[in-house]
């Protein structure tokens, strides 16, 4: 099932009615067959300058099967983990049940480190989970959230100071300067597998598509480049991403098929930080990276 508020977004701009984004999915589905409806739905957000990432959750509203989940409730009620066997080996398991003013929810994780941090919590502790996915129990039909190997939880006040250095040490988008380079910290939401190549004519400096007009390829450099889309949990902005900083973003050599790997980037899946340069032109952002860092997952 597809996320409504996403459609609702893509509505609001006034471009396409719902049905136009039916049908849009169902023309992209025919040529893409092995794209999900809700990776195209996404896709065609992000187009239309909406970042598909609801970044906080109430209970209430996860009522289907959602890939990326950020929700803030109260640990309500934990059972004592249990070892089960699965393709014959031991593994820990543990539920527990969280609570907001709209309802409450089980919980299911089968990371070790987050069953520790939780068994040490107390009923009525606050929690906050980043990157869970909720789908439904296949015995009783009910909606489940689960938190998987790339997602990320803070229980009570245990990461409150940490949270407070990291706030104080990057800037967001939306404070940095037209001109200015400033280190942020944020997701990328989005990566374009179009135009990843600039290419130039090194003689008279003249950006070309294939060669020059007048030097023809006589001195053609061509410059890895990859745009794509980030988001700071407040803000977001284009991003463009040249040669090794782009290589070390994908994580790749040149040797290996870069649009296959731009494809493999999931939505709000991949955390950076950046030194980037910043491009303001009324009120649209356009960052431009010095530095790249891949971190990992955190809230």
């Amino acid at each position: 099932m597809m996320e409504e508020w996403i459609i609702d977004k893509i509505t609001e701009k006034g471009k396409f009615s719902k049905d136009d984004v039916a049908n849009i999915i169902k023309q992209r589905k025919s040529q893409f067959p092995d794209l999900t409806e809700d990776a195209i739905l996404r896709m065609l957000a992000t187009e239309n300058g909406i970042i598909p990432i609801k970044r906080d959750y109430k209970i209430k509203e996860i009522n289907q099967r959602i890939n990326h989940v950020n929700i803030s409730a109260k640990i309500k009620r934990k059972f004592p983990p249990r070892t089960v066997t699965v393709k014959g080996r031991a593994a820990k398991v543990m539920n527990f049940v969280i609570e907001d003013e709209t309802g409450e929810m089980q919980v299911i994780t089968w990371n070790e480190n987050y069953i520790d941090r939780i068994m040490n919590s107390k009923d009525g502790d606050n929690i906050s989970m980043a990157n869970a996915y909720s789908k439904e129990n296949s015995f009783n039909g009910i909606i489940e959230l689960n938190l998987g190997s790339g997602s990320a939880l803070s229980i009570n006040s245990n990461e409150e100071h940490k949270n407070v250095k990291i706030r104080e040490k990057y800037k967001k988008i939306g404070e940095v300067g037209d001109g200015e380079t400033s280190d942020i910290n944020g997701f990328i939401t989005r990566l374009f597998s179009n135009d990843i190549y600039l290419i130039r004519c090194n003689i008279c400096k003249k950006k070309v598509d294939v060669e020059c007009d007048i030097h023809k390829d006589k001195a053609l450099s061509k410059t890895l480049k990859i745009r794509g889309i980030l988001d700071d949990g407040i803000y977001s902005s284009s991003i463009t991403f040249f040669d090794k900083q782009a290589e070390s973003l994908l994580k790749i050599s040149r040797k290996q098929d870069i649009k296959e790997k731009i494809e493999d980037i999931s939505f709000g899946l991949y955390q950076v930080t950046v030194s980037a340069r910043m491009n303001k032109f009324n009120d649209n952002y356009s960052l431009t990276a010095r530095k790249i860092e891949t971190v990992e997952y955190s809230l």
